[in-house]
């Protein structure tokens, strides 16, 4: 295989950390990114070790599985570290459903087929009368399409997954 000299192959840009028996990859390579990896903040935090990191890695390469949910499959992650990790990642506030109330009235204005279809829940209004939308993976959430059913505009925030679950539970009863 020959590549031109104004293409790199696939991978080119990835480098080995040390010629270690077990090589693993550099993962501070993406640390300055606009948007930081999700790995590079967990690491970053202490969160996941760097072997557990490129094990992780390698499943989500097999399975097509998201990082995340490997590692909190694994129990290397938990729930709440995942949430805020992804909020810096994207740059939006980290919510904490066990220890703020939804606002019922405002979690109704969507429809719950909705709701589930992007993992999200309205939590309240805020002072600028938008609505505060928890969501568990903000690449899964349309904020636009959020804005258009709830007729109002929205703030993101990143809540974890079951959380987000056992507010449909109380909002079914």
């Amino acid at each position: 295989m020959s590549t031109s000299p104004d293409k790199s192959p696939l991978g080119a840009g990835l480098r080995l950390a040390s010629p270690a028996s077990h090589s693993r990859l550099d993962h501070s390579f993406f640390e300055n990114e606009v948007r930081p990896m999700l790995g590079s903040i967990l690491l970053k935090k202490g969160w996941v070790t760097p072997e557990r990191l490129d094990v992780a890695l390698e499943e989500v390469s097999r399975t097509g599985m998201r990082l995340g949910e490997i590692l909190l499959s694994r129990s290397w992650l938990f729930e709440p570290e995942l949430a805020a990790a992804l909020a810096e990642q994207f740059n939006l506030p980290y919510v904490d459903l066990a220890t703020k109330s939804v606002d019922r009235g405002v979690a109704e204005l969507l429809p719950l087929e909705v709701a589930r279809r992007m993992f999200v829940v309205p939590v309240r209004f805020l002072a600028d009368d938008s609505i505060q939308v928890a969501v568990a993976d903000p690449s899964d959430a349309d904020a636009q399409k959020l804005e258009q059913i709830l007729r109002r505009p929205v703030s993101l925030a990143v809540g974890e997954r079951s959380a987000i679950q056992a507010c449909w539970s109380y909002l079914r009863h």
